[in-house]
């Protein structure tokens, strides 16, 4: 069980006209996580998970706004800060940095963010709904980590970022290690499954290796990679101006072609 109050532990830097409010994040995650029969689709609007700092994160696209970044890629679109957040209707990652998740950058006086040495194994930075943890980029190679490797992303962009980002990038397999699976994620030199944060799309997760939960603060709807199926309707909270489809109000940026349900 996890809360958070959806204030960032570092300084704010605005990056949306969206002000930066405080929140009541609760989530109930497994504790011990099993793989699925088949994976499961990230909601296409949402929280997918949380980082270690109890903050929330998103998948790879933003909403229907504006029209000409319509679900377009919010990294390519550099709509970020430094940590890679920005505010909508509450704080939340798109991807997520080491270096602003370590509690030792955090509490340093003076305050400073810095890379983690290349040559060490990336900590536990998050978890997705489904309860699997999510790493940064680097891991050993082996189990008694005689080098250190860093994991990348099996998606090829394919199309045009700005528009539709789950079309503009297309999963492969490569047949080696250092690349993940569709949902990002892969069976770790320790024999255990578990998420990295990469440096190309999806950045987090491209998909729900395990059975996620759909208790969360705003649970998105929508599809994510491979199409179909998605979460359930998002909980609005009081005074939510973001899109929020399945609340029976056409507000936000909701329109007719987003969200039939609303409008």
């Amino acid at each position: 069980m996890v809360t958070g109050n959806g204030i960032p532990p570092y300084d704010f830097v605005a990056v949306t006209p969206n002000a930066l409010v405080a929140q009541s994040h609760s989530w109930e995650i497994p504790r011990y996580p099993a793989l699925a029969a088949q994976p499961t689709d990230i909601p296409l609007l949402g929280q997918v998970g949380f980082a270690v700092n109890g903050l929330p994160f998103f998948g790879p696209n933003e909403a229907g706004q504006p029209a000409d970044q319509a679900f377009g890629d919010p990294i390519y679109n550099a709509i970020m800060d430094g940590c890679l957040g920005h505010t909508a209707n509450e704080y939340h990652y798109h991807a997520l940095l080491v270096k602003c998740l370590l509690q030792e950058n955090l509490t340093a006086q003076p305050w400073t963010l810095e890379d983690p040495p290349a040559d060490q194994p990336s900590p536990i930075i998050g978890y997705a709904l489904d309860g699997f943890p999510i790493y940064g980029p680097n891991e050993c190679a082996d189990e008694s980590c005689t080098s250190v490797v860093e994991m990348l992303s099996g998606y090829d962009q394919v199309g045009d970022p700005k528009t539709n980002a789950w079309e503009a990038y297309a999963y492969s397999d490569k047949g080696d290690a250092t690349h993940l699976d569709e949902c990002n994620g892969h069976v770790g030199p320790g024999g255990d499954y578990h998420y990295h944060a990469t440096s190309g799309f999806p950045y987090i997760l491209g998909c729900y290796a395990g059975t996620p939960v759909t208790a969360g603060t705003t649970a998105g709807t929508g599809t994510g990679a491979g199409g179909g199926g998605g979460m359930n309707p998002p909980e609005c909270g009081p005074g939510q101006t973001e899109m929020c489809c399945g609340d029976g109000v056409c507000d936000g940026p909701e329109t007719a072609q987003n969200c039939p349900a609303d409008c």
